[in-house]
């Protein structure tokens, strides 16, 4: 077995920061206001495989981003869309308003050579708000741990009005299986101690040694006998269960879960933080302007009140 990746701390982002990828995994990040943990292992112990994740922060602190995919495929196969979607990680990592970022994820595995599709849970977490927006494209629904209710329960839109649901429109398909798609997203506002769980299918794809499908039903009970008031012990804790469930034997896909906990942090990254990110978008301009190498793209801040003079205040979105 390739060894996993497992920090001995919490990784602290860093403003313009983009974290992740589609290797084994086993580790954490901190961002203002979030703590995060992941768990990716490749179907038969590869060192890459075909879920890819990714965390970023932007150049304040104020917004972080969440992206899982489950792209078909696996190892090697997905390493250029992996390397893809992390440019445009940089490119979008100022952006408050994600679906955006998820239309160019779309037309990028539209137009990919080979034909690929994925899945995706796209989660923005804006700081001064609390607020929490998922765009979900054709990907197993997240978890949601209400912490002054102690519960777990499906994080999902809330019912649509009439007119929306008589549209005929086709929306939040996976990508690349057609374009244009048009990509919606809701948000929630998350409390003090409020635990997000995002995976990919190999958890709830998981069968017993009789054949049994664990299911969405499944994991909620699984992940409810864990106690919730230790997060950074859960993933771990999920994955021997989730092991168990399976008669120790291997998963049929790759498997990767996320948690994301609001541990009421500050909001926006220290002064001297902010000061360093001004300092990489002007060393990313400057490489932009070279015309030969590697040429970044520009991580524009995206042109809304809220997140040009969030940048000035804490105060709401």
């Amino acid at each position: 077995m390739p060894p996993v990746e497992r920090a001995s701390s919490m990784h602290t982002m860093q403003c313009m920061e983009v974290w992740g990828g589609n290797h084994a995994a086993d580790n954490g990040v901190v961002m203002p206001g979030l703590s995060a943990w992941v768990f990716s292992r490749p179907y038969h112990d590869q060192a890459a495989g075909g879920d890819v994740h990714y965390v970023s922060s932007c150049g304040t602190g104020r917004i972080a981003r969440v992206v899982l995919a489950d792209v078909s495929g696996h190892g090697e196969q997905v390493a250029g869309i992996a390397r893809r979607l992390q440019r445009l990680m940089r490119r979008y990592i100022n952006y408050l308003d994600q679906t955006t970022f998820v239309q160019a994820l779309n037309r990028e595995f539209s137009s990919d050579e080979s034909t690929r599709f994925a899945t995706s849970l796209t989660i923005t977490y804006f700081g001064p708000s609390h607020t929490l927006d998922v765009c979900n494209a054709g990907h197993p629904r997240p978890l949601w741990y209400r912490a002054q209710q102690r519960r777990w329960e499906l994080l999902v839109p809330p019912p649509a009005g009439a007119r929306e649901a008589e549209s005929a429109e086709v929306r939040n398909l996976p990508l690349g299986v057609l374009e244009p798609t048009r990509y919606e997203q809701f948000g929630i506002r998350l409390r003090p101690g409020d635990m997000v769980l995002l995976y990919t299918d190999g958890v709830t794809e998981s069968r017993s040694p009789t054949g049994e499908l664990l299911g969405e039903p499944g994991l909620i009970e699984m992940v409810a006998s864990i106690d919730a008031g230790q997060p950074g012990d859960l993933v771990n804790a999920l994955v021997e269960r989730l092991a168990n469930w399976r008669g120790q034997r291997e998963g049929d896909d790759d498997l990767t879960i996320l948690l994301l906990h609001h541990d009421g942090r500050a909001v926006m990254a220290p002064l001297h933080k902010r000061l360093l990110a001004s300092l990489r978008m002007l060393g990313i301009m400057a490489r932009h302007l070279v015309p030969f190498g590697d040429r970044p793209p520009v991580p524009w801040p995206e042109w809304r009140r809220e997140n040009l003079l969030g940048a000035f205040r804490a105060a709401g979105k």
